[in-house]
């Protein structure tokens, strides 16, 4: 009995590595002859991922700007020598659809183009396109449905929120990014359904305003900022997010 059960556990695991190996795809993509960049069309649904490989040289300025019509797919940028669950360089669930940046080093970048988990839970399908230039400046990018808020951003630090879509506790994590300045901060953070897009919130001598003038509501709560948002948008927001430390 125990051979048997080890017999069944071996291939219980080999079809879980099968399945998560059919689910992330990769792509090379190479630019025609005298070309600066290229477009690709796709497809995934649940939890498929699409990882496109790019190389290019430091210096070079690479700029990414992904298109669907489905709102809970986004891509991120991995540098040389990383790749899907390392750090990214560039989280479009928090910075839009659209990169644009001096690379910092030489080697094959990959893009990968996935949906949130909510939305990969349900099995939904989207449809894309991506559009990949490096050192050229075309002007058929896309839209971005961030607009020029998608670009690459200087920020001082990232994180996750505490957040919640209006159960009883912050029982959510919402990935953010901050930029300090003096008296203040800029937040950019996934709302609690990810599939509604980003927040961005300003913070002013202690008064928060945000990006598309949704009604905020806001409060002390020990050493953190407790706000609400538009609808089903709760944030606890520490004051070390805000002044660092």
């Amino acid at each position: 009995m125990k051979f048997v059960a080890t017999i069944g556990i071996l291939l219980l695991l080999g079809l879980t590595s099968a399945v998560c190996a059919e689910e992330a795809r990769t792509e090379i993509l190479q630019f025609a002859k005298s070309a600066t960049g290229t477009s690709v069309t796709g497809s995934i649904s649940g939890y498929e991922t699409m990882n496109y490989k790019v190389t290019a040289k430091a210096g070079q300025q690479m700029e990414v700007a992904l298109a669907t019509s489905h709102t809970a797919t986004y891509f991120n940028v991995f540098a040389p020598g990383t790749g899907p669950g390392d750090a990214a360089i560039f989280i479009g669930s928090t910075s839009g659809d659209r990169f644009a940046t001096e690379l910092p080093a030489s080697g094959t970048y990959t893009i990968q183009v996935y949906m949130i988990r909510s939305a990969a839970r349900r099995n939904e399908s989207a449809d894309f396109k991506l559009r990949v230039d490096i050192d050229g400046n075309h002007s058929s990018h896309p839209r971005s449905r961030g607009g020029d808020r998608g670009q690459t951003w200087a920020y001082d630090a990232r994180g996750i929120l505490p957040c919640s879509a209006g159960e009883p506790s912050f029982r959510r994590d919402c990935p953010f990014q901050v930029k300090r300045k003096s008296g203040g901060a800029e937040i950019r953070t996934t709302k609690p359904l990810p599939e509604q897009g980003q927040r961005v919130l300003y913070f002013d001598n202690d008064r928060f305003s945000t990006d598309d003038n949704s009604p905020l509501n806001w409060q002390r709560q020990g050493d953190n900022w407790w706000l609400a948002a538009g609808q089903q948008e709760y944030y606890l927001i520490p004051d070390a997010v805000i002044w660092g430390g």
